[in-house]
């Protein structure tokens, strides 16, 4: 997700409606107004006016303040149609020890920007957030693993593997009753189909199992992974103090779970989680609206 780069007249706009520009420019106009000097006051107003807009409108930094505006704005809107109804779903899905699990982890993800930002800087700037927004994906990762976790033990709870074994051999033992197919009869025909097509749901039902298991202990090893991870970033930045640092420490670990992703969109029969585009919650900057 990224909001669209704006053009120049656009960070002219900007620049014209910031309140204070507002407030200074109404009160020049009527001072010049009521200065009796008029026709000289209002174009040199007017002149001021233009060399102002055009110095912040090419400003480097006044064009990075407002992109990251702009940016928070559309994160903000996307979280709220997008991220928050999923994370509710997958948050109130936990069990409560996973649950614990997440939220000391988000305590440890939350110490690192305070070791990167520092004590005097206890709110992020709108640049800064941009900044973190790989720390924010990584526990939005780490909840979906656990989630995905739960969900296929609740699979694997649910699903006996014995009953299907047994279903096999059954169906099995009945096509083998049938005898040759060069002598069946047109209803023989008909029965050895339908005999085939369960088998064939069966062995599938066996196979979907046995990638449940291979599945769900990947997903548990990626799960100790990322959570060793953020640790380790964690207590490597308490003598580091280097927000480039952990920003480049914490890209390389999101960079690494691209298969983790492509693994846990594969289990969407299973889990129901799907591939988006939506950026992931604020864990960090705010209480989770799991309600």
């Amino acid at each position: 997700m990224a909001a669209k780069k704006r053009g120049f007249f656009e960070y002219v706009k900007t620049a014209f409606l910031n309140h204070w520009n507002l407030l200074f420019f109404g009160a020049g106009t009527i001072a010049a107004a009521v200065s009796g000097h008029a026709d000289i006051a209002l174009p040199l107003l007017a002149a001021g006016e233009i060399a102002y807009l055009t110095g912040m409108s090419t400003n480097r930094k006044f064009q990075k303040y407002v992109d990251a505006e702009d940016y928070r704005e559309a994160r903000q809107e996307a979280s709220e149609t997008q991220t928050q109804p999923a994370l509710k779903k997958i948050y109130q899905a936990l069990d409560p020890r996973s649950r614990a699990r997440f939220e000391e982890l988000r305590r440890r993800a939350r110490e690192l920007r305070q070791l990167a930002y520092g004590v005097d800087k206890p709110e992020i700037s709108t640049v800064d957030q941009m900044q973190i927004e790989s720390v924010n994906k990584l526990l939005w990762v780490f909840l979906k693993l656990l989630y995905s976790k739960r969900s296929l033990e609740v699979f694997l709870q649910r699903t006996d593997e014995r009953e299907i074994r047994a279903s096999i051999t059954e169906i099995e033992a009945k096509l083998e009753a049938l005898g040759s197919e060069e002598s069946d009869s047109p209803m023989d025909a008909k029965r050895r189909a339908s005999l085939a097509d369960t088998l064939a749901s069966a062995n599938l039902r066996l196979d979907n199992l046995q990638r449940a298991r291979e599945n769900h202990e990947f997903i548990q090893l990626e799960a100790d992974r990322l959570d060793a991870k953020i640790t380790s970033i964690a207590e490597m930045a308490v003598n580091r103090q280097d927000p480039d640092f952990i920003t480049h420490e914490v890209d390389g670990v999101a960079a690494s779970m691209a298969e983790t992703e492509k693994a846990m969109s594969e289990l969407q029969f299973i889990s129901g989680i799907t591939a988006e585009s939506a950026p992931p919650p604020s864990f960090m900057d705010e209480e989770l609206d799991v309600a």
